[in-house]
């Protein structure tokens, strides 16, 4: 199952065979052509609960959605310390994990870590593990995108300075205590909370 955040609210994607026993079948809509998948955007927009959707083909699915989406890679980390602490970075009126576009022809992990570097003023923070990849669509200068983010856990030794990267809307960086992360997540998007949890579920 693929979870796409569309204007911050969850819709899901059920893949061909998946097993959707549990989930309430008033929720679920079977998606043929543009007609039905207009019917279900506009009922994602105004319904509070969570929307599913399943299609013949999980490819022809996806290619209705988002055929004409312009695909954007982005890669970023979850990044803790010496302290146990994790590096919040604070864009746009929202925290935030640090992220940011595969360049061409880059390795994604390789953009993950220059991103941390980039946005927060930290060097060489280390890879450890994969985490998950959220997905999310936004619109720039009139082209509909399509944003799949590659998130890893990463492991920090130093104790450099943080540094904001100003030109990209980030006006503070900091390095939050375990406990403190959930103060966070009430003012931060739904993609970012699925990353806490799964780092949270990776037991470090």
């Amino acid at each position: 199952m693929y979870k796409v955040f569309i204007k911050n609210k969850p819709l899901f994607f059920i893949e061909n065979g998946e097993d959707i026993s549990m989930i309430d079948a008033k929720f679920v809509y079977s998606i043929n052509n543009v007609e039905d998948k207009e019917i279900v955007l506009n009922k994602h927009a105004s319904s509070e609960g969570y929307i599913y959707v399943q299609g013949s083909s999980f490819d022809r699915l996806w290619k209705l959605f988002f055929g004409k989406h312009k695909t954007v890679q982005a890669a970023g980390g979850v990044v803790i310390n010496n302290k146990n602490q994790v590096l919040f970075i604070f864009r746009n009126g929202f925290w935030d994990l640090p992220k940011g576009k595969v360049e061409d022809e880059e390795a994604i992990e390789v953009a993950a870590i220059r991103e941390v570097e980039e946005e927060c003023g930290i060097s060489k923070p280390r890879l450890i593990s994969k985490l998950l990849i959220t997905h999310h669509t936004y619109d720039t200068y009139g082209e509909n995108c399509i944003k799949p983010t590659h998130w890893y856990l990463m492991k920090y030794d130093g104790d450099e300075e943080l540094l904001p990267q100003e030109e990209e809307g980030i006006t503070n960086v900091k390095w939050v205590n375990r406990e403190d992360i959930a103060s966070k997540m009430l003012n931060t998007f739904g993609s970012i909370i699925d990353v806490i949890g799964a780092f949270e579920n990776n037991k470090v």
